[in-house]
């Protein structure tokens, strides 16, 4: 059975992130396990899709650029691009990965996590088992869309599930969702010509609402649908709250509103109505405690308080009022982590300490409205 201190599941942004940090801790014997390829969910996103989160090479002045997983690199330098597509962005990661020489085992899913009595984890995957003594789950939450928001959600493609949206070539379309994948799905299939039907329980962009775009709409995408609504061919409809598509007897599909209200579409209505709470996590979802909002609960060193040595890195972490699912977010948890495993393997931690500001300031506790965002 091979042995490792540490063990890193998912080579996605949180992932490759955490490895880098767990990479400046002196001897310490990690890897990577992960199901596809580096960058596996950004290579799933659909061929329009953007980062909404701007890449700027700020590096130089102690801000390090908003994508990037850690300080010295800068996916706008990489990508020559404000928003780089998922493509871009997971070749990023890829380059990342191989100049650190981070030690990445791709197409090697995790198929069973056991809790070791004692301590530890025993991974049972294609390349046989692996004996941990720390896990970090680092699945994120793209492949884990919800396809099950409402009955006859089986109809109806997930924004998750999309390729291309130039293989929807009818003329209208109607749109389940008001944040950032509904929203996405409507400005993408507008600039294609089509008409828009976009369904929204309340509007996520209203001036007035919380700045923080983990709560509301981000300025790239009010942008962009500002600019979607100008054409006339996007129609929003507010206080729509979906129970259920049926299919009509004659063709075509039937959408219902809680208040009593429906639409009658003849292409079967596209979901942006987001992705699993837990995400990846629920593949193990026994080694986690979760709360009554179906969220996982989490100590202040970001480990399961069920299941002592696991820990969760990436877009699911949430703390109080605190959502961290900006990559600019989580990957201030990355040294955090390294640093407990470190100090209980006993180890020199002097390397994580980055420098003044390279995060910028942590928190956000003075930037904004007297939040933690």
């Amino acid at each position: 059975m091979h042995r490792l201190d540490v063990a890193v599941v998912g080579a996605g942004a949180a992932g490759i992130g955490m490895a880098l940090a767990l990479q400046k801790i002196p001897g310490l014997r990690f890897g990577v396990l992960e199901a596809g390829r580096v960058g596996e969910s950004f290579r799933r996103w659909p061929a329009q899709t953007r980062f909404i989160t701007p890449s700027f090479h700020s590096n130089p002045f102690g801000l390090a650029d908003l994508n990037a997983v850690n300080e010295p690199s800068s996916p706008a330098i990489f990508t020559g691009a404000e928003h780089p597509t998922g493509q871009q962005y997971a070749d990023y990661l890829g380059f990342i990965a191989k100049g650190h020489e981070l030690p990445v085992a791709c197409d090697c899913k995790v198929e069973a996590v056991a809790a070791v009595p004692g301590g530890g984890f025993i991974l049972e995957t294609p390349k046989g088992k692996l004996h941990v003594g720390f896990l970090i789950w680092a699945a994120g939450e793209f492949q884990y869309p919800d396809l099950a928001p409402f009955p006859g959600a089986q109809w109806c493609p997930h924004y998750a599930q999309v390729e291309d949206w130039q293989a929807f070539k009818a003329r209208r379309y109607t749109v389940i969702g008001g944040y950032e994948s509904g929203v996405d799905a409507a400005v993408n299939l507008v600039r294609l010509r089509r008409k828009v039907r976009l369904l929204a329980r309340k509007s996520t962009w209203d001036p007035a609402g919380p700045h923080d775009p983990s709560l509301s709409l981000s300025p790239y995408s009010r942008q962009r649908l500002y600019e979607a609504v100008d054409t006339g061919r996007l129609e929003i409809v507010f206080g729509v709250d979906v129970i259920a598509v049926t299919q009509n007897e004659a063709g075509g599909y039937r959408i219902h509103a809680g208040d009593g209200r429906y639409w009658d579409e003849k292409q079967a209505p596209i979901l942006g109505t987001g992705f699993q709470k837990g995400g990846g996590a629920r593949q193990i979802a026994e080694l986690w405690a979760w709360d009554d909002d179906g969220r996982i609960v989490l100590s202040e060193a970001d480990e399961s308080t069920i299941t002592p040595g696991l820990f969760l890195v990436g877009p699911q972490v949430r703390h109080d009022r605190r959502i961290y699912c900006f990559i600019y977010k989580f990957r201030q948890r990355f040294a955090l982590i390294a640093e407990g495993i470190a100090l209980c393997l006993d180890r020199d931690t002097s390397a994580l300490k980055a420098g003044a500001g390279a995060w910028g300031p942590f928190g956000n506790s003075e930037c904004c409205e007297g939040c933690e965002c």
